[in-house]
């Protein structure tokens, strides 16, 4: 009898544990997510200019990635994180391009 309680008090505790796991995760999603924000300083720049424009794409790429969190994307501590950041990042760099509606900046983002 003993025995049968501990068993149902073990596989209830494994219950929560695995069903309760992911909503531990999922809470802890960063707030960057919905608030990537970055400056990015183009006065130096000729945007008339391809090369200009490529390298004003560079820095919306840094930018964007220092907004999500920073940091390499492939070191994330979980799927979840690392999902999150990376729809992060490409949301951020493609707002970030469509705001400066230049014509080679989208050809370059589009690849």
């Amino acid at each position: 009898m003993k025995d049968l309680k501990l068993f149902k008090s073990l596989v209830a505790t494994f219950v929560v544990i695995v069903l309760g796991g992911p909503a531990v995760v999922l809470a802890g999603t960063p707030s960057y997510i919905e608030d990537a924000k970055a400056t990015v300083s183009y006065a130096d720049l000729n945007l008339a200019n391809e090369e200009s424009v490529r390298v004003l794409y560079r820095r919306l790429k840094r930018a964007s990635k220092e907004a999500c969190g920073g940091g390499s994307l492939r070191h994330s501590r979980s799927i979840i994180m690392k999902s999150s950041r990376l729809q992060c990042y490409r949301e951020t760099l493609s707002n970030a391009v469509d705001k400066f509606d230049n014509e080679d900046l989208t050809r370059i983002h589009a690849g």
